[in-house]
């Protein structure tokens, strides 16, 4: 199920226990479900961490089972709430089955009535399906029958002449419960999870019974009208499938928000512990890069493989949703911070390599979100070189932000010996909260980044710098709005309190669109419990005391500063909530910063900022499924006790207003996942942070007492909707940020360098991940993911890659295509063989809107490409690992 587990009891065993593992499998009396490195949570989660930690543990399998072991369905039967991009990714995987326990009360119990537990689950921007099982009542054993040590139920006594004989009365039970859970399936199979959580501690006392149970059921199976056998969830599905797979029902959609009372949502765990959140984000970017740089050096080791784990890890129902205590919490953050170290190490390196820089001069700014970087900070009168990597396989340009000590700085761009307009601007004083040694200025500017390569920069110490400039705040009128201009938008601030008042997009119609908006922060108050529910808020739950949020502080302009490549708008909001807004010239964004926290620990707060437009938006609003299709929310979709937290759902990486009207829409693109709710016209609300000083009782057994100041980023996109397909670039541009590294008083011999072909030049194109998983005779073997970001319904049109020119440098000699996972024939997975590979021709395949296909292909490296392999990795293994 987590292989995770497994792989660690198996590592620590010897032939005999190994050989006995084999044994089981080939007899099928052991299976695996899932197959995954952890059961991942399916809301919080972005579909690349659950892509790979799919791949860490299927792909275990496989090489320590020789296919053996391939997983047939999935087990998310622990998560709080299930996605429609989980199902989809399952199948797509080769799972042909998918079991899960959790969904809304009302549901449950309506489909537990009408027989419909069981269905074929349908993507909603795709054709892929995928047969799916409600458990009954959980994943426990059945009550009453739970034999192992930690439980109180009676054991079977079968001897008529013992004083505890109790057979009868024990079987009378056993069968009243099968024939209450069989009455709500239609197939004449019923699953009996005899387990549960930290179950088997006595596992010969708990089968000793169920051999009893088996034993006098089936000697009477024709009277009692069951018959019991040892089974395996795939054995079941298949059963299940031949009795009455052809009428099964049909869902689309997902099984948002899970709520197992009237008053007990858990909506909460979508926004607990953003810090967490925001440095999985983070880590899932440095562990592409990572990749891509051992590929690029023609490293024939899987170095990142150490960050890889702990992401897998961190997918967890329990990690990424910041549901466990505090301590566990920090260990997830240790053992990530670890695998970014290795992996800066081994990017550092190879940049070096690649650019001509010394050895060991690259350094990380890994502290740049709270304005300090270390090496920077001890440039004192030298300059730097700073390089910029592009993980996207398209051009692009992006805004760099460095800390600096001083002012004393000009850039060079090494590419063209020219200068480069650099500004600085202070500090954000809000980063005082975080870091006592946040350096006062940002030198920003802006860079032009080659597709997967990188550009390199100098900025040159000069007393008197002749291109760079320092932004002032600039005096306000508070009688007059401040109005931003930028290729794509008219911006209007109020001109007293900063706040966002309109927005027109210039380039609908001959005037333009506008629509008023506004930015306002507002907080909810956690209840404790009280004379409706004793429910508390928690880390699970969301559960405010009243229906409205109260404003938090009162809005203050302390800076507005703007030259010709953008527009700042600073704001305080109360004592520990800071915002910037920014309008940058030639970007199809407006970016919203938010510094919130430490929240005031006198009592439990969700902390939310709500934008509302004027927008008509009919009580709907769009949210996607952990960044793959978008799925339309209604408001007040179920009935239930908590009007605000029943309409919460999970934001992974956007959420849509949408005016059917005018055709407009706008976009809040984020930069983690957050909790989010339309609860009127026109308005769409994220929860940025959380502080509950009560246990909602859903096992953590501790208050969700989160002390951290959290900085994060929203991207607001104004368009027509038939534009929406530009969102999802937006999507990757925000994702994979730049990466940057500097050396002090260095010049790069190779200042600038794409290593990326035309094939895959259009932006609709992702390389999702690259892995190099075999080196042998002079030629590299890497899984290669590649995905069409568009869906069909926002404009996605079938885009042709050719494998052949991804790399520059390199020849293609073979390929193999793989399930998703990369553990598994395509043919294992895909049905019709002849349909799914129609468009393709030799080298160049088809990526069809919203698909991802995953490949083996054996490239040979360039002869320069081999000997600079060679010698990154003596230098990988002299600083990092013992080769």
């Amino acid at each position: 199920m987590e292989i995770a587990y497994f792989k660690r009891w198996w590592e620590h065993r010897d032939k005999t226990w190994h050989n006995k593992v084999r044994q089981l499998i080939k007899s099928k009396q052991l299976e695996f479900v899932g197959g995954g490195y952890s059961m991942n949570d399916e809301a919080s989660v972005h579909y690349m961490g659950t892509v790979d930690q799919f791949s860490a543990g299927m792909v275990w399998l496989t090489e320590n089972f020789a296919g053996r072991a391939e997983p047939t369905v999935a087990w998310q039967i622990d998560t709080y709430g299930h996605s429609a991009a989980q199902a989809a990714l399952s199948a797509q995987s080769g799972l042909k089955g998918l079991f899960f326990s959790r969904m809304h009360y009302e549901e449950y119990e309506k489909r537990k009535e009408e027989k419909e537990l069981e269905f074929n689950w349908h993507s909603t921007a795709g054709d892929d399906s995928i047969f799916s099982s409600v458990l009954y009542q959980g994943y426990g054993a059945p009550d009453g029958f739970c034999f192992d040590t930690s439980c109180t139920d009676p054991p079977i006594v079968a001897d008529p002449e013992s004083p505890e004989y109790n057979l009868p009365d024990r079987i009378a039970a056993f069968l009243e419960s099968l024939k209450e859970q069989a009455s709500h399936y239609r197939s004449g199979n019923i699953m009996l999870t005899m387990g549960g959580d930290f179950s088997y501690q006595n596992a010969r006392q708990y089968f000793t019974n169920l051999d009893l149970l088996m034993k006098y059921v089936n000697q009477n199976s024709t009277e009692y009208g069951f018959e019991m056998i040892y089974s395996t969830p795939s054995r079941y599905m298949d059963a299940v499938k031949s009795s009455i797979g052809d009428s099964l029902t049909e869902r689309k959609e997902d099984f948002f928000p899970y709520a197992d009372d009237a008053h007990s949502y858990w909506s909460g765990f979508y926004t607990s512990r953003p810090a967490l959140k925001g440095y999985v984000r983070d880590c899932n970017n440095v562990l592409q890069v990572c990749r891509q740089v051992e590929v690029l050096v023609g490293s024939p080791y899987c170095d990142a493989d150490k960050l890889w784990l702990a992401m897998s890890v961190a997918q967890h129902h329990d990690a990424i949703t910041g549901t466990s205590r505090k301590h566990v919490a920090d260990d997830y953050f240790r053992r990530l911070a670890e695998g970014q170290t290795f992996c800066e190490g081994v990017i550092n390196r190879g940049l070096e390599k690649l650019s001509g820089l010394s050895t060991g001069s690259l350094e990380s700014c890994r502290l740049a979100n709270e304005s300090y970087c270390e090496i920077t900070s001890r440039a004192e009168n030298k300059s730097l070189a700073v390089v910029v990597y592009n993980a996207r396989p398209v051009n692009r340009t992006e805004y760099i932000r460095i800390p600096l000590r001083s002012q004393n700085y000009e850039l060079i761009d090494l590419s063209t010996n020219k200068p480069v307009k650099l500004t600085f601007v202070e500090s954000n004083p809000a980063l005082n909260r975080v870091n006592s040694e946040a350096l006062p200025y940002e030198g920003v500017f802006r860079a032009f980044l080659p597709a997967l390569g990188y550009s390199s920069y100098r900025l040159q110490h000069a007393l008197h710098p002749r291109h760079s400039q320092l932004l002032n705040s600039q005096p306000g009128d508070v009688a007059s709005d401040i109005t931003v201009q930028s290729q794509l938008y008219s911006v209007v601030f109020d001109g007293k309190t900063g706040d966002l008042k309109s927005i027109t997009n210039k380039l609908t119609g001959e005037s333009g669109m506008t629509d008023k908006i506004a930015a306002r922060f507002l907080e909810y108050r956690s209840n404790t419990g009280d004379s409706v529910s004793e429910q508390a808020s928690g880390a699970h739950i969301f559960r405010p005391a009243g229906n409205t949020a109260a404003e938090i502080g009162t809005p203050v302009l302390t800076n507005h500063m703007s030259n010709d490549q953008f527009t700042e708008i600073w704001q305080t909001h109360g004592d520990w909530i800071n915002l910037v807004t920014r309008v940058y010239v030639d970007k199809p964004y407006i970016e919203v910063e938010w510094v919130v926290g430490p929240l005031p620990a006198d009592q439990g707060r969700e902390v939310i900022l709500r934008y509302e437009t004027s927008l008509s938006t009919n009580q709907k609003f769009y949210t996607d499924s952990n960044g793959r299709e978008m799925i339309q929310r209604k408001l007040n979709k179920q009935e239930g006790g908590e009007p605000v937290s029943g309409n919460y759902y999970p934001v992974t990486t956007r959420a849509v207003l949408l005016d059917e009207e005018t055709g407009m829409q706008l976009t809040v693109l984020t930069d983690r996942s957050q909790g989010g709710a339309s609860l009127a016209e026109g308005q769409v609300e994220l929860m940025l942070h959380r502080r509950t000083l009560e246990d909602d009782n859903r096992g953590v057994n501790e208050a969700l007492d989160d002390a951290l100041v959290v900085k994060g980023r929203h991207w607001l996109y104004y368009a027509r909707f038939d534009s929406m397909s530009e969102n999802r670039v937006l999507g990757q541009e925000l994702f994979y940020k730049p990466t940057i590294a500097i050396a002090l008083d260095e010049s790069p011999q190779n200042p600038s360098q794409t290593y990326s072909d035309v094939a895959v030049d259009n932006k609709y194109i992702n390389v999702a991940t690259i892995i190099n998983v075999d080196y042998s005779g002079d030629v590299f073997t890497y899984l290669l993911r590649l995905e069409n970001i568009a869906p069909k319904m926002e404009g996605g049109k079938p885009i042709a890659v050719d494998l052949g020119g991804i790399f520059r440098g390199k020849t293609l000699l073979e390929f193999e295509e793989k399930g998703l996972a990369g553990d598994r024939p395509i043919e294992n997975v895909v049905e019709d063989m002849e349909k799914y590979t129609m468009y393709d021709e030799g080298n160049v395949i088809t990526l069809q809107p919203l698909q991802i296909r995953t490949f083996f292909a054996t490239y040979k490296p360039s002869t320069e490409e081999k000997a600079l392999g060679d010698r990154i990795m003596d230098l990988v293994c002299k600083y990092f690992v013992d080769c």
